[in-house]
């Protein structure tokens, strides 16, 4: 009996330090948001909305025109903006293949325009569909934005547009 207490408690001490020495994730994310309306002129005061594998975590009024967000967690992440008059956009962060003993800090920058609303139905599409990706690529071993992803939703947008 003393054997299997003995076993048990060496198993669970062993569970307890692999869980402690795991180390959390730091991908720090930084968006400049802009209009792209006049796209050297900087958008200021929008909301942000934060989810977490599609539970909405945090709401934020960004007062600046850049946004920051530390990410620490191996998760699924979308995070919208949005202000009135404007058309809503969302990018997602995909960190769950994040390896769990990588210790690098990574930092996703990007620039976002945001335009005006005019009654175009044509960009119904960015309600479901994000303008950019970001991941973990095992090969080059960083979280990278997808910019193919990204260059076919900025002609989607760019197609919708002239279709008025």
């Amino acid at each position: 009996m003393s054997i299997n207490k003995t076993l048990f408690t060496v198993v669970f001490l062993c569970l307890c330090l692999y869980g402690i020495t795991q180390k959390p994730i730091k991908v720090k994310t930084i968006i400049d948001l802009n209009s792209s309306d006049n796209f050297q002129h900087k958008l200021k005061g929008c909301s942000v909305l934060i989810f977490e594998n599609s539970k909405k975590i945090d709401s934020v009024f960004n007062k600046g025109h850049v946004f920051k967000f530390e990410i620490k967690k191996r998760s699924l992440y979308k995070i919208v903006f949005q202000k009135k008059g404007f058309v809503s956009k969302h990018i997602i962060v995909n960190t769950t293949n994040y390896p769990e003993k990588k210790i690098k800090r990574f930092k996703l920058k990007a620039d976002l325009g945001l335009f005006h609303f005019k009654g175009n139905e044509n960009i119904r599409f960015l309600e479901r569909e994000p303008v950019s990706i970001a991941y973990y690529n095992e090969i080059k071993k960083e979280i990278m934005w997808d910019f193919e992803y990204n260059r076919s939703i900025v002609e989607k947008i760019i197609h919708a547009q002239i279709k008025r």
